[in-house]
């Protein structure tokens, strides 16, 4: 893959409009093109001849006092002109804004602890053990974003500025509301429950179309992540906000994902040799400032013998 940096892609879009672009350069700007939404937006911006021509009109009046030339010499120095207005353009198009932008905060969550903190806005945000949130020191005034690694909860303080939290492969939309975000790199399932409010889920689908679902309260949408599917379906989505005092609720759950929660909490590994006893359907609730091995205990309680903890490594046999 090539390595992109401002400089290269100033040059590649100014060759780009003089029609310059060897194979290898058109082919490295296809690449930089698929990189991201942005980049595709900018080419396109640059490859507009109505943009550019009106952001050429002030530069010709000033080039239109440099005297006559030639008939040659003109077509020449409208070409040499239009490149230099075009990479003006460039310029205040890449680095401009890169020079405005707001410092990019982050902060990641102990683990075997919750951290709370207010953003600019004044919404609230807790996050669980591990877990990140990277926010802008200032928000856009027609747009709130932040970035989640991990669980988050969310309170957003109620604005006309859409607020959008960008998770692993999905993107959730509001404008005031209470909510919970679980999207962990390493699994196959991401989850986003809604206590109150509206939201809107944003994702691509496997065939790549923009897919945006919008959910009321007391349901909770379920991201695979493999086929770019969202299910949404109705729950007690209270429960997914209970965490922030401590307590972890679950109904209905698989005891692999109830163990591997605590794993993920107090930083454990899971090691599983016998499926069946992880199959196994519990609801109940765990005090998650509690020690590990009596939370371990609990379930040795349950199924003996088959669960032991050795060091910091849960195994299921």
């Amino acid at each position: 893959m090539e390595n992109f940096n401002e400089d290269k892609i100033k040059q590649l879009l100014a060759k780009h409009l003089m029609k310059e672009l060897t194979e290898d350069e058109a082919l490295a700007l296809e690449q930089w093109r698929k990189l991201s939404l942005q980049n595709e937006e900018l080419y396109r911006r640059m490859a507009d001849s109505l943009y550019l021509q009106k952001r050429y009109s002030d530069f010709s009046q000033v080039v239109s006092k440099t005297g006559s030339h030639n008939a040659k010499g003109k077509r020449l120095w409208f070409w040499w002109s239009f490149a230099a207005a075009a990479a003006a353009v460039i310029v205040a198009t890449l680095l401009i804004p890169k020079l405005l932008q707001p410092e990019i905060k982050s902060i990641t969550a102990p683990e075997k602890g919750i951290c709370s903190l207010q953003l600019p806005d004044g919404s609230k945000v807790w996050l669980k053990s591990a877990s990140s949130i990277s926010y802008p020191s200032k928000f856009k005034s027609k747009k709130r974003e932040v970035a989640l690694s991990g669980e988050g909860y969310f309170e957003v303080a109620p604005s006309s500025a859409p607020f959008v939290v960008e998770a692993d492969g999905f993107k959730v939309k509001v404008t005031g509301t209470k909510f919970d975000v679980i999207s962990h790199r390493n699994e196959k399932e991401a989850f986003m429950a809604l206590i109150e409010g509206e939201v809107i889920m944003i994702y691509s689908d496997s065939s790549g179309v923009v897919r945006e679902e919008r959910m009321v309260g007391g349901e909770l949408a379920v991201f695979n992540k493999a086929l770019r599917s969202n299910t949404i379906v109705k729950a007690n989505t209270s429960i997914y906000s209970s965490w922030i005092e401590g307590v972890y609720y679950f109904e209905s759950e698989k005891l692999e994902n109830i163990l591997r929660e605590v794993c993920r909490y107090y930083g454990y590994n899971l090691i599983i040799s016998e499926k069946s006893v992880t199959e196994k359907v519990l609801s109940g609730r765990l005090k998650m400032g509690d020690d590990a091995k009596s939370i371990i205990g609990v379930f040795q309680e349950f199924f003996p013998g088959h669960i032991t903890l050795e060091a910091e490594t849960i195994i299921v046999q």
